[in-house]
């Protein structure tokens, strides 16, 4: 049996024999036959000794008859004892070859060999090998499976045959294992075959057997008497054996007839089997591990018993079906009752099972139950033996019960995983259970465990495996449990996975053309084709083609394998992907389109696979739903400008493509149709104009100076326009070089014209207003509608009224007014269609061509321009001719063609008013364009064209009932015919085509009868025989034979012609017509949408100008490109888009921040999605975009419940807290009384649901953080007032021996003047997060990158590029040792709960109460002692870019107190489950300026204080050291805490604001302010 090689390599199996040649292939017959006879014996008997009378002639002690025996055999006397080791010998092996079955209906022809029971050792196994690897070809399983179990009294229940069966395959399938059995047509070896025989045809696996040569039935038809290996096929007949004997199972790929000499004895073959598999586990071992193994027991006897115990013996786990019966639940009873011992053995502790005696007498009595009929009395102890020495290997003993919960292939993986030893053991059992899909058993058996570490390059291995069998539930635990993404994801090993392509997919046949390796330029060359030549893949880079380097990494791994993911079609795994993608929308939509690329190509390939095809479909469907989804989420989460970003940032992945421009390229209609992109859409479509015109304001406006008094947006100043300036000279400002912007698109789309920063914004002078009026799409719609109607009706008279356009006389030739509108304005189409073609998204410019006419209405301009060129050019050539009185008289308007007319011209005339004729009737087709902006009439005209297309292939359907009928019609009535060739065709096709609409022409039906007939008369084209009517008429005619049987056989003709098409065709025309109005209907929304950005997007592109006068636009640009390239020599775009390309460039941070929302967004999507049932988040969202309507209704609603959620849970605890008050009033308890219940008086926490622990460190959008400010309580930013300027003058500067400036008291203000000149010192160690230099940086701003530079002091001034210290001078310069300049934020977290009592009565407390002091309650603080610090201090750290300030919080309690940032994915999910709801509590107390000795001039420290409180006691204290904590403790601040004193002051404000006990005096807090 031949397994794929391919299959094999994807399984990570090898596929070379031991010295490197293929396997099974390359030998001779005559070498194998050379071998079997030096290497393979055969055991017979070779003294014949009597033991009884058979029927027709003795029979020897070893079961044979005399005859069986060789010739010469020895005969001994009966008295003689018969003994196996001295009466037989070894002989030359005569069985082996291919078996045959005759009566079975099998197409496998198994290899067979007869082997003497010597080779049962350690030793004499060694010789199988070369005959499994060399001369049997046997490849390399991936798991060995050892199956016992009963087989002459199996009598398993049928239930737990089934799923033995079904378990068995799908653990042989899914790891390319072989199977083991006794080989014998009975019992569980049957069951194995008849499950392998049914999936023969899907599937090929190894089914060794291993049989008793002896028990064998027909055994004699197996030898080989002429010992000639080319008879190598044997014939094999399985009928029903003898008792005793039994035949081999037919569908076993290869047998082992073990042979002892004897033909009655059992179990000879227990002890080869068992070293066979030893040997195969060792054949096939990698990396020093043997292959993996299972023994698997279903019933059974006492035989299945012992092979059992050897199998645990040599260390193999066992896996026992319980419910079976007979041995197997005897084995599983003795492991219940199998209890663990440990002992001390040869010095070291040993732990066993072990069984007490009453459970013994059980297994005995069961034993004794089982077997009794069939063994000795003596033998029951021997079993007995046996399974108790079963049971202490119960660690190595799965049981097995059949209950549904899960599949046996499970509990075999699940086996095997207990088995696990060293690394390498445990990297085989995992690439099992991967190759398996088993992720469930991995985790809890492995990774759990956490008693070993992986290394970087196992998980590296296993991730390549798991993504090489599309295990997704793999990936995403190996991702949890420490493997990286980016660090796996070389270019080496992406060109490796793309090189080992399953042969299946799609981009096996796209990338596979060539005779060498897939390189990943060969995989951006696909991506640029797939994508149509739009963009540059940065794949196709030569780098990328040879010499790739270990350490090329990429920046966005997830995308790149999303893409990988949808080209192999594993949709599945793509989507995982995409949840960790960088631009998730983006990449949606390149899946999406792969899927359409792929489905294209295999319509092309001409595979007829409807399964493959709607598979793609439903895939590109799923992820443009994603992407819907996602942008719905956008849509509503964020403000326009924020979304508009994300529509039209650049994506340097895409090659500078941004999403609104992948949407147009790809033609994804749903997400064209999406609300956001129709917004924007009507953007563009506006302008630079007020969206909140409506369509009369314009049109009456249309004519200058009208436009300069309807509002426009504010522009602000460009890249493009600074670049302009500095190229004429012209003098810029620092400010304006900072604030510019990329362009005035993208500048408006972002919110940047809003802005009332004079210095970036500016209204539109005149000049531009009339500019951009006139360069709007929605005006250049107008414009060229208005020119386009004034064509058609010019034309249109020409045509009707007016024929002497050209007049050629005596005073020369002149064309009317009309006539040149209509020449110039075709000649201006020309030019514009040009453009269009220049314009073309694609790279080629024979692509730009071939997709421009691809285009129904491109084409039709150009067959209409051709057209109108060859009329105009026949019109020019056909002269008039006026009387000379007339044209002396300067009257040429009477003159006519007349009869005066050259014939040679008359030609040339009718030609030209034909073709004219023909051209107005396009040029009016194509004015039907103009109407799909409409949303009522543009799905009407897209729904003509379908019907067009419907109408076409009907119209070859009605031809061949048309011709049918007319040829049989006009044969019979017309018999003789003189008339052309064009004239039957048109009696044909004409006649019978208007049959069809009522014509039926009776009467021209008889003239056709006597004209036909009596003309064939005429020309003696009938016999004489035949009599001719005296009168020649249609109704004489009907009197002779030859006409009546002609007439009434064409009028029988007719009514079934007009029976079919009538009725038939033409109401499966209407049907088919139905079917299309009905798809278009509710299709219509989208269909309007996708025609309405199709007209904007070129009407974007269209020249200010309309047609005609568009040809001066044209000249003027052609004029001024060849003036400045050829007269001025200059080339001004490049020098332009140079000096553009010097200029800072904030497209990366866009990127940044766009990336930053649609993570947001994503996050929210795949909550949604995980909360709903299945995936009705997805298709309630999606269903709504495809259909062209808004999706907002299940946002909004979602909105509105968590409102009323809310809502809700605030007035259950007022409620609440109303009805205590009413019952302490009632009882007549005083206020005092209730507090020291319930010391929580001003406290009403809250907890909510735990959230997975992305939504706790979710970076938050630049936007949120700016509001953050704004939004602040404006009581906190006073606390920061009172803080004093004195520590940071402390010197010499910390870790340093820096002396500061000194400063007299007078001097630390910034407005006084005196001669000041500090150090400076940057500290050069520490992590130097901004540059030397910060005149570049945002300051009292957010910046690109996400920093927060916004002071809550207030705004600070920056001189000279520096920030200043708003608490004026330090003496120092510099940042020191700080890491930026300006503000650094340091988040400081007081977390607190209340001191309890241990539980006993003490001085009048209630027990388990809060403990109160002097009427209030005592709190406990959470401290941390850090390395080098003599103070304690509060959780604390730095705000991290694009954080808010309680993200902070949560994030500094979880590193330091948790060590969060070091745990395990799966570990970090209860400690953030349990510290959420502290958070719940958590309130501000304090941002301000820090005075600290670490600030200088240029850089300082501002705090943000936060209290929570743990009233629940969630922080216990399992805590987990941080980076650099050496100590955490819960202080009592029954007294003074040893903290810092900028930190004395923050707790002295906790305690104030939850009105506590506190160690301070009175006058420390007023000192302080902080008292009241």
């Amino acid at each position: 049996m031949s397994l794929d090689p391919e299959h094999l390599k994807l399984l990570g199996k090898e596929n070379t024999s031991g010295n490197g040649e293929s396997l099974g292939a390359g030998f001779s017959y005559t070498a194998f036959e050379q071998w079997i006879k030096k290497e393979i014996k055969v055991r017979e008997c070779c003294v014949f000794i009597k033991k009884m009378d058979g029927e027709l002639e003795p029979i020897c002690h070893c079961g044979n008859v005399r005859s069986a025996h060789s010739e010469g055999i020895q005969i001994h006397g009966e008295t003689e004892k018969w003994d196996k080791t001295t009466h037989t010998t070894l002989t030359e092996c005569s069985a082996y070859g291919k078996i045959n079955f005759l009566d079975e209906d099998t197409t496998i022809q198994p290899e067979y060999i007869r082997v003497a029971s010597d080779y049962g050792d350690r030793k004499n196994i060694q010789r199988m090998e070369k005959l499994l690897r060399e001369f049997w070809g046997c490849k390399q399983p991936g798991l060995l499976i050892s199956v016992i179990g009963g087989n002459k009294s199996f009598h398993a229940p049928h239930d737990v045959c089934l799923h033995f069966q079904h378990g068995l395959l799908n653990a042989a399938k899914s790891t390319n294992g072989w199977i083991i059995t006794s080989g014998q047509d009975e019992g569980v070896t049957k069951l194995v075959g008849d499950i392998i025989g049914r999936s023969i045809l899907t599937s090929k696996i190894y089914t060794i057997g291993v049989a008793n040569w002896g028990k064998t039935w027909n055994k004699e038809m197996l030898l080989r008497k002429n010992n000639r290996f080319n008879e190598s096929i044997t014939d094999y007949t399985t009928s029903i054996p003898e008792l005793g004997s039994a035949s081999l199972e037919p569908n076993h790929s290869h047998f082992f007839l073990v042979d002892d000499g004897t033909t009655q004895a059992s179990g000879v073959e227990i002890k080869f089997r068992g070293e066979l598999e030893f040997l195969i586990t060792k054949m096939y071992e990698k990396d020093g591990v043997p292959l993996p193994m299972i023994c698997i027991m279903l019933e059974g006897g006492s035989q299945s018993i012992e092979m059992a115990l050897n199998s645990l013996r040599m260390g193999q786990p066992l896996v026992v079906i319980k419910g079976s019966g007979r041995a197997a639940d005897i084995v599983c009873t003795a492991c219940e009752m199998t209890s663990f011992k440990e002992d001390f053995i040869d010095g070291e502790f040993v732990v066993r099972g072990v069984i007490n005696e009453e459970g013994k007498r059980d297994i005995s009595d069961m034993l004794e139950a089982c077997f009794s009929k069939f063994t000795e009395n003596s033998m029951i102890e021997k079993l007995l033996k046996s399974v108790v020495e079963i049971a202490s290997f119960k660690k190595q003993i799965t049981v097995y019960k059949i209950d549904g919960s899960e599949p046996l292939d499970f509990a075999i993986l699940s086996s095997l995983m207990k088995s696990i030893g060293e690394s390498a053991a445990r990297m085989r059992q995992l690439k099992l259970a991967i190759t398996w899909g088993h992720e469930k058993v991995a985790k809890e058996l492995i990774f759990e465990k956490k008693d070993y570490k992986f290394r970087p390059d196992e998980l590296n291995s296993l991730l390549m495996f798991s993504i090489i069998n599309r295990r997704v539930g793999f990936i995403r635990l190996l991702l949890d449990y420490g493997a990286d993404l980016k660090n796996f994801l070389t270019a080496p090993s992406l060109t490796k996975l793309y090189n080992i392509l399953p042969k299946n997919s799609g981009a096996f046949k796209l990338l596979t053309r060539f005779d060498r390796a897939v390189s990943l330029r060969d995989v951006g060359e696909l991506m640029e084709r797939i994508m149509e030549g739009t963009f540059h893949s940065f794949l196709t880079q030569e780098k990328y083609n040879q010499d790739m380097r270990e350490d090329d990494r990429f920046d966005n791994p997830y995308d790149l394998m999303m893409l990988y993911s949808a080209l192999i079609d594993a949709p599945d795994m793509a989507k995982f992907f995409w949840e960790n993608s960088r631009t998730p929308i983006a990449t949606s939509l390149i899946v999406h389109k792969i899927f359409l690329f792929l489905d294209k190509m295999e319509s092309q390939w001409a595979r007829v696979d409807e399964e493959m095809t709607e598979k793609l479909e439903t895939s590109a469907r799923e992820f443009e739903k994603l992407a819907c989804g996602l942008m719905t989420i956008c849509y509503h989460n964020y403000d326009k400008p924020d979304w508009i970003q994300i529509l039209i940032v650049p994506l340097k992945e895409w090659g500078g493509l941004n999403l609104f421009d992948l949407a147009t390229i790809i033609e994804a209609k749903n997400f064209i149709a999406h609300a956001a992109y129709q917004s924007y859409l009507t953007d563009l479509w506006m302008g630079q104009l007020k969206p909140t015109i409506n369509a009369g304001r314009l049109f009456v406006c249309l004519v200058p100076p009208l436009p300069i008094f309807l509002p426009y947006n504010k522009l602000p100043m460009t890249k493009k326009d600074l670049a302009r300036k500095i190229l004429r000279g012209q003098e810029i400002t620092t400010r304006a070089r900072k604030r510019v912007n990329e362009d005035v698109e993208f500048a408006s789309a972002t919110g940047a014209n809003d802005s009332d920063d004079g210095d970036s914004v500016r209204s539109p002078d005149l000049k531009e207003k009339l500019y951009y009026f006139y360069t709007s799409p929605v005006i250049k719609f107008y414009l060229n509608s208005l020119t386009y109607l004034a064509f058609l009706l010019l034309y249109g008279y020409g045509l009707l009224v007016d024929d002497k356009s050209l007049v050629i006389s005596q005073n020369g030739s002149r064309l009317e007014w009309q006539d040149l509108y209509t020449i110039v304005f075709v000649l201006s189409t020309v030019p514009v269609e040009i453009n269009q073609i220049r314009n073309g998204r694609t790279k080629s410019n024979l692509k730009k061509v071939v997709d421009h006419f691809a285009d129904t209405y491109n084409l039709m301009d150009f067959i209409a321009v051709c057209m109108f060129m060859v009329a105009f050019a026949l019109k020019a050539s056909t002269p008039y001719y006026c009387s000379s009185s007339k044209l002396a008289e300067g009257d040429s308007n009477d003159c006519t063609i007349g009869s005066s007319m050259n014939l040679n011209h008359f030609g040339n005339y009718h030609a030209n008013r034909l073709l004219s004729a023909m051209c107005f009737s396009f040029y009016c087709f194509r004015f039907v364009q103009l109407f799909e902006i409409n949303d009522q009439i543009g799905p009407k005209v897209f729904m003509l064209k379908k019907m067009s297309i419907d109408l076409f292939f009907f119209l070859f359907l009605l031809m061949v009932f048309t011709i049918a009928y007319g040829v049989s019609s006009q044969a019979l009535l017309y018999p003789f015919r003189e008339t052309s060739v064009g004239e039957v065709i048109f009696e044909l096709m004409g006649r019978s085509y208007l049959n069809v609409f009522g014509e039926i022409d009776l009467d021209g039906f008889d003239e056709h009868l006597k004209t036909g007939h009596c003309r064939a008369w005429d020309s003696t084209i009938f016999n004489s025989e035949i009599a001719k009517p005296s009168e020649c008429t249609a109704k004489s005619l009907l009197h002779t034979e030859v006409g009546r049987v002609n007439y009434y056989v064409a009028f029988t003709l007719l009514s079934l012609y007009l029976l079919f098409v009538n009725i038939m065709l033409i109401n499966l025309l209407i049907a088919i017509f139905s079917n299309t109005y009905e798809n278009v209907e509710t299709q219509s929304g989208i269909i309007y949408k996708t025609q309405r950005a199709e007209m904007i997007l070129e009407f974007r592109e269209r020249p200010p100008l309309p047609n005609p006068v568009s040809l001066l636009y044209f000249l003027f640009k052609t004029s001024k490109f060849v003036y400045r390239r050829y007269i001025k020599k200059i080339n001004y775009e490049k020098d332009l888009q140079k000096m553009i390309s010097s200029m800072p460039n904030r497209h990366s941070s866009m990127a940044y921040r766009s990336s930053l929302m649609e993570a947001e967004c994503r996050a929210q999507f795949i909550r949604q999605n995980k909360s709903d049932s299945g995936d009705r988040m997805i298709s309630h969202t999606m269903t709504n975009e495809s259909t062209g309507t808004d999706s907002s209704h299940y946002l909004d609603l979602s909105a509105k419940i968590n409102r009323l959620e809310g809502q809700l849970t605030v007035a259950t605890e007022n409620i609440s807290k109303i009805s205590d008050l009413l019952k302490q009033r009632v009882q007549g308890k005083t206020k005092e009384e209730t507090a020291s219940k319930k010391p929580k008086p001003d406290l009403k926490w809250t907890a909510r649901t735990p959230k997975a622990i992305l939504a706790h460190l979710k970076p938050q959008s630049l936007q949120q953080i700016e509001q953050s400010h704004s939004e602040r309580e404006p009581t906190l930013a006073t606390w920061g007032s009172l803080v004093t300027h004195s520590q940071a003058l402390t010197t010499p500067y910390p870790g340093t021996d820096i002396e500061r400036f000194k400063l007299e008291k007078g001097q630390i203000a910034w407005k006084s003047n005196f001669d000041y000149n500090p150090p400076v010192y940057d500290n050069e160690e520490i992590p130097q997060l901004d540059p030397k230099k910060p005149n570049e940086l945002r300051f009292n701003h957010v910046d690109s990158d996400g920093v927060d530079r916004i002071s809550f002091i207030g705004k600070y001034t920056v001189h000279e590029g520096f920030p200043r210290n708003p608490k004026g001078r330090t003496g120092l310069i510099g940042k020191g040792n700080l890491p930026r300049w300006g503000p650094n934020k340091l988040a400081v977290t007081i977390v607190t709960r209340y001191k309890e009592q241990p539980g006993s009565s003490d001085s009048g407390e209630v027990p388990g109460g809060v403990i109160n002091k002097q009427g209030q309650p005592v709190v406990e603080v959470l401290l941390l002692k850090m390395e080098g610090s003599p103070h304690y201090m509060f959780p604390q750290g730095f705000l991290a870019p694009s954080e808010t300030v309680k993200h902070a919080h949560q994030r500094v309690v979880l590193d330091l107190c948790y060590d969060f940032c070091n745990q395990t994915k799966i570990a970090q999910i209860p400690i953030a489950a349990s510290i959420d709801p502290i958070f719940s509590q958590y309130k501000e107390l304090s941002s301000s300026y820090m005075d600290d000795p670490m600030n200088t001039d240029n850089s300082w420290m501002e705090v943000s204080a936060a209290t929570v409180h743990d009233n629940q006691n969630a922080m216990s204290s399992d805590f987990k050291l941080g980076s650099g904590v050496i100590q955490i403790v819960w202080f009592t601040v029954t007294e003074r805490p040893d903290l810092h004193p900028n930190m004395v002051t923050l707790l002295r404000k906790t305690l104030t604001v939850l009105k506590s006990y506190s160690p301070y005096t009175a006058a420390e807090e007023a000192e302080s302010g902080l008292s009241g």
